[in-house]
């Protein structure tokens, strides 16, 4: 009888243990998923920042290439402000 009741008690500590790994690994992989998640969305902004300053770069050499040079100050052509008028 006490070798039947250890054997029992043997088996049942172990089906606890497996339980418990299950759901330790279940939890786990939750968080991780989360946590790739918020790296995805991260990785997401940054592509789109580096996108944006690839761009700027871009137009800068595409400037020295044409040879175009930065404007100086800006002239009026017309000083004809009828359409801004319209209202009054």
């Amino acid at each position: 009888m006490p070798v039947f009741m250890f054997c029992f008690m043997m088996l049942g500590a172990f089906y606890i243990y497996g339980i418990n790994e299950t759901a330790v690994h279940t939890f786990g992989k939750k968080a991780d998923n989360k946590r790739l998640a918020q790296v995805e969305e991260e990785l997401r902004a940054l592509e789109t920042e580096r996108a944006h300053l690839a761009v700027g770069s871009w137009l800068e050499e595409r400037a020295r290439q044409y040879e175009l040079v930065i404007g100086g100050r800006a002239h009026v052509v017309s000083r004809d402000t009828s359409v801004a008028r319209a209202g009054d």
